[in-house]
């Protein structure tokens, strides 16, 4: 649950992963939100920094921060030829 001090970060993230806000406007707090909820749908970091418009190292550089183990591009494509 997210602390009621932090509720704007969580409304200003909402509006990111919505397509409403850019990264950039974003406070960190709100910036590691979407960088968390958007990996937790199973995203790569490539597909998280094009939905929050940020560069990919960003996405990178947050996920690591937050302790979170990077997805592969397409894990479903490639079980699917069996690699």
């Amino acid at each position: 649950m997210i602390p009621a001090d932090c509720h704007a970060d969580a409304e200003s993230a909402r509006r990111c992963v919505n397509g409403e806000l850019v990264a950039e406007e974003l406070t960190t707090t709100a910036r590691g939100l979407v960088v968390a909820w958007l990996h937790a749908r199973g995203l790569p970091d490539t597909e998280i920094a094009r939905r929050a418009r940020m560069s990919t190292y960003t996405a990178f550089r947050i996920r690591s921060r937050l302790g979170l183990r990077a997805h592969t591009a397409d894990c479903s494509r490639s079980n699917a030829r069996g690699a």
